[in-house]
């Protein structure tokens, strides 16, 4: 028996894609929904964030063992990038462009993060599935 982790249902993938296309939609056409663009910003990067989130926790028809572990290892990859953008943003900023205080928001982050999350996982995800299509 494989031991479950906790995982949203599977139409919580659909359900993030109106939460990612909402911050898009509103940042091409310029609406301002909030007064200060600082909450704006910050709204919009929880919003991605938990879109992301959603996609990464959800279940999916086949899951097994191999796709927890796919998920294991793009979670690592992903905290990997995070960590790295932490530590070299802010000396590519000051390096390359003169400036001292321009520091990444958490938000920022958080989504960066869940954003590499998301690509690793469909890219493995879809390398197991050309591998198991080989095989037959």
């Amino acid at each position: 028996l494989m031991k479950t982790i906790f995982l949203l249902p599977a139409y919580f993938k659909y359900v993030s894609i109106p939460l990612i296309l909402l911050p898009v939609l509103v940042s091409i056409l310029d609406i301002q929904i909030f007064d200060d663009r600082n909450v704006q910003k910050t709204f919009f990067e929880f919003t991605v964030s938990l879109a992301f989130t959603s996609i990464i926790f959800s279940k999916y028809k086949e899951d097994d063992e191999m796709l927890q572990q796919i998920r294991l290892r793009t979670t690592a990859y992903s905290l990997l990038v995070g960590v790295l953008l932490i530590m070299t943003k802010p000396l590519l900023n000051y390096f390359l462009w003169n400036q001292t205080n321009n520091f990444e928001s958490a938000g920022s982050i958080i989504m960066t993060v869940m954003f590499f999350n998301v690509l690793l996982f469909y890219k493995a995800r879809k390398e197991l599935n050309e591998a198991i299509e080989n095989e037959k």
